[in-house]
């Protein structure tokens, strides 16, 4: 006799099954004109440059890029996107909706199904061929080629994820580029040229280590204490360090970091928060020797820029280095030694191994910041 939760997987195996033979079909023509739609935040959409290189080198297909109005630095002088489509507070939905239709857009690409999308999908349905990952049932209402994903399993990184959705397609086969940004003479010439005013220094310095110890809470973060002390010993051994940080919470912490420390090295220390725009953040990055930081969006700024990374990652099973490092990344990706259960969130002091974050020690992480820097000839 078959158990109730037996019965329970053999019916959730074949509506699977039905599912993927009834709605997971190929596409007999292919869009001529795509809105490609990623619209959460800075790290999520960096994992998506690979997506668009891989569309363009491969299908030929001229698409828009539909994200948030923020990251659109991100993107500036890419070769694969035709055009940028932008979503922010002072665009009204009917606007954003009239100028997508007056495009004349005959496919949409989404490649993660965030509030926004979800919010907007069903006025979409002018799009003819529609494609996006099904995650959610209702999605079986809006897409006509959905694909199913379970991404919350973080058996693969994020990049690799936006790539699957491009088997649709009939494509399968390709090189895996990592996420990178497009950077002109020019630009890297002008920032260098205000460099001196940003750091209050008639000669900055020629090379630099980025600590970004900040974050929005979307993971665990490394210790506070912890990036204090690893500031210390690179600051001993005469290395030149920039903080980095945006929003008032940042400042703060870069403050605090600060204390005690900022007047012993003078030449050797400086706060940054609150003074780039994001591409200057990504140039500043582009030309650093090494980006140390938490999982968050800068880490893969970083990643993108072309630099060297270290950084500190849950075991949590969403939140993992599995799904959310920096793709293809120059890295070391510390993770706490433990055996977590947790898939969605840290359930606090409830687990014996809290806070694990601190089980990755400043000694451990300066070790491979000597390493990573050539030990004795840059520290």
């Amino acid at each position: 006799m078959i158990s109730p939760k037996e019965e329970k997987r053999i019916t959730n195996t074949r509506f699977t099954c039905i599912v993927m033979a009834t709605f997971l079909k190929k596409l007999k023509n292919r869009p001529q004109k795509l809105l490609v739609a990623r619209t959460d935040r800075i790290g999520d959409f960096v994992l998506t440059l690979p997506f668009f290189e891989v569309l363009h080198r491969e299908l030929g297909i001229s698409f828009s890029v539909l994200c948030q109005e923020l990251v659109t630095p991100l993107l500036q002088n890419n070769p694969y996107v035709d055009e940028i489509i932008t979503i922010g507070p002072g665009k009204e939905r009917g606007e954003l909706l009239r100028e997508i239709q007056s495009k004349g857009f005959d496919g949409l690409l989404v490649l993660v199904n965030d509030k926004f999308i979800l919010d907007l999908l069903p006025a979409l349905k002018f799009i003819p061929t529609r494609i996006g990952p099904l995650s959610k049932p209702k999605t079986l209402l809006y897409y006509t080629h959905p694909v199913l994903q379970k991404r919350s399993r973080s058996i693969r990184n994020e990049a690799e994820y936006n790539l699957e959705l491009l088997e649709i397609f009939g494509l399968a086969n390709f090189i895996l580029p990592r996420p990178k940004f497009h950077f002109s003479d020019n630009e890297i010439k002008d920032f260098l040229e205000k460099l001196p005013s940003l750091t209050r220094l008639q000669n900055p310095p020629s090379s630099w280590i980025i600590l970004h110890a900040g974050m929005q809470g979307s993971a665990l973060n490394w210790n506070e204490g912890n990036y204090r002390e690893l500031l210390q010993r690179m600051l001993a051994e005469g290395k030149t360090v920039m903080l980095t940080g945006a929003g008032e919470q940042e400042k703060q912490l870069n403050q605090r970091l600060l204390q005690g420390i900022q007047n012993e090295f003078p030449d050797l220390l400086y706060d940054m928060s609150g003074k780039l725009s994001l591409r200057e953040l990504a140039i500043l990055l582009h030309l650093a020797d090494l980006f140390i930081g938490p999982s968050t969006g800068p880490t893969h700024i970083a990643n993108a820029a072309g630099t060297p990374l270290i950084s500190f990652y849950p075991p949590i099973q969403v939140q993992s280095k599995i799904r959310w490092q920096p793709f293809l990344a120059e890295s070391k990706i510390f993770v706490p030694a433990v055996h977590c259960g947790q898939k969605y969130r840290c359930i606090g002091e409830r687990c014996q191994d809290f806070y694990c974050m601190d089980l990755i020690t400043p000694d451990q992480v300066f070790q491979q910041v000597k390493k990573m820097l050539g030990d004795s000839q840059k520290l």
